[in-house]
């Protein structure tokens, strides 16, 4: 049983690693206002961004993401 209990324990901790917050970027064009994403792997908590697509020259707007339990 101990062994059983060790295994599991492991194989938790293991799968744990594994999970990384992702950051999506939403890319906006100027002129046509179509839109394409770009998601990366990042350390941290999970972003969505809104930029004006390059070569534009503006901030990008976090939003705000819904917490799901």
């Amino acid at each position: 049983m101990k062994a059983l209990r060790l295994l599991i324990g492991v194989a938790l901790l293991g799968s744990a690693a594994a999970a990384q917050a992702t950051t999506v970027i939403i890319f906006v064009e100027p002129l046509t206002l179509e839109k394409y994403t770009r998601v990366f792997d990042t350390p941290g908590p999970d972003r969505v961004l809104m930029c004006m697509a390059p070569p534009a020259t503006s901030d990008c707007t976090e939003l705000h993401l819904k917490k799901r339990r």
